[in-house]
């Protein structure tokens, strides 16, 4: 009844403990997901070879995962907001890309400027986070000729692909209707 009337009993949560949880549950999705997102693309019956691509190489999907997440804090919070808590999420999230702060920083930074560059061409973010992982895994090289000389993903392997990766993105609305964040 409360809530009928706009007025909700929510949990407050600091700016801090958000940034810790988000942390923590996407790493957590990133490494229980890997592997399923490796098995898809290795196997995948729409490509000629399989990109053999290995567990180490989650360090990119990680940068993949962890930028198109971060990008999402605009269209769910005021522009200071998302800037204080992005801060904070990167404070957490650094350590998973490498012991070194400032070289996992440096990495990240980079990762960012990259997966901008892709959103001024894609707009939506899972798609960019597709093509991200369609590039940093080199599967146009594994594509037929046809494919390959086009640069373009086979249109059902990105639409699977996207559609996996929408498994990686966080959610806000579910967050945000039971906790309030306090700035």
């Amino acid at each position: 009844m409360l809530k009928f009337f706009g007025i909700s009993k929510k949990d407050k949560i600091s700016v801090e403990d958000t940034g810790k949880i988000f942390s923590v549950a996407l790493n957590k999705v990133v490494n229980d997901g890997f592997p399923e997102i490796q098995s898809f693309l290795n196997k995948n019956n729409n490509l000629d070879k399989s990109p053999n691509i290995s567990g180490k190489d989650i360090k990119w999907f990680r940068l993949i995962i962890f930028t198109g997440n971060l990008h999402l804090l605009t269209t769910k919070f005021e522009e200071n907001e998302s800037l204080e808590l992005r801060n904070q999420i990167l404070d957490y999230l650094l350590p998973y890309l490498d012991d070194d702060k400032e070289v996992s920083m440096d990495l990240f930074l980079n990762y960012e400027t990259y997966f901008k560059d892709i959103l001024v061409k894609q707009i939506n973010p899972i798609e960019s986070m597709a093509v991200a992982v369609f590039d940093k895994y080199n599967i146009n090289d594994c594509q037929s000729e046809l494919l390959k000389r086009k640069n373009e993903p086979n249109p059902v392997l990105f639409n699977e692909l996207k559609k996996y990766l929408s498994h990686f993105l966080w959610n806000w609305d579910e967050f945000l209707e039971k906790c309030k964040v306090t700035f």
